[in-house]
């Protein structure tokens, strides 16, 4: 069953770098980085990637993939989020992998949304201080935050503030712009930055 749909994927699918893993005492497959399909003992299941897709399945008379959670002292057993193919499609490799992908591609979405920063705490070098000092500042999201860039923001902090909080929040800031931790950004970089801002907002 595991070759047989992989095989199907690649024919009938635009679903891309392929993985499979051991997950549940079966073979997860995914696809970049998102599983939406498990094989057991040559039985498929698809994942129930929302409300929707779930109540599909149960009306289809689909079953959830069992598992058993291992402790010192027994099993304990558990429903997945993973269903059995729907009877009407199963005699369809071709079906299956259509349904498969509509799932992964909800899968996917729903990934994103998490993965996506909705506050200035949750983009890398912030915290909850970092957040309070912007807000204090005038900027409240992450859009404004961009929009004013690095330079603009650390000087608004330090406009609200009796003492300038130091160099390398800039550099923080500028990070979590771009998206990556302060302590990589290029030493050009930093010497930009700290030029833009101007001395008088850098003495302590």
């Amino acid at each position: 069953m595991l070759e047989s749909f992989l095989e199907s994927i690649d024919t009938h699918s635009q679903l891309k770098n392929i993985t499979v893993r051991s997950v549940f005492g079966g073979k997860g497959v995914l696809s970049e980085g998102v599983m939406f399909a498990l094989v057991k003992d040559d039985q498929l299941y698809l994942r129930a990637s929302n409300a929707a897709f779930k109540a599909d399945f149960i009306q289809s008379g689909c079953v959830a993939y069992e598992f058993n959670w291992r402790s010192h002292s027994r099993n304990y057993p558990s429903l997945s989020n993973y269903y059995s193919v729907p009877s009407d499609i199963s005699h369809s490799m071709q079906q299956i992998t259509t349904l498969a992908e509509e799932v992964w591609s909800t899968s996917h979405k729903i990934k994103l949304e998490k993965d996506t920063p909705t506050r200035i705490k949750d983009l890398p070098n912030m915290q909850y201080k970092t957040e309070r000092m912007l807000r204090k500042a005038g900027i409240n999201s992450i859009e404004e935050l961009r929009e004013l860039g690095p330079v603009n923001a650390y000087r608004a902090i330090c406009l609200n503030q009796d003492k300038n909080p130091g160099v390398n929040l800039l550099y923080h800031i500028a990070g979590a712009i771009d998206g990556i931790h302060w302590s990589i950004i290029p030493e050009n970089i930093r010497t930009s930055l700290k030029r833009e801002v101007g001395t008088e907002f850098l003495a302590q």
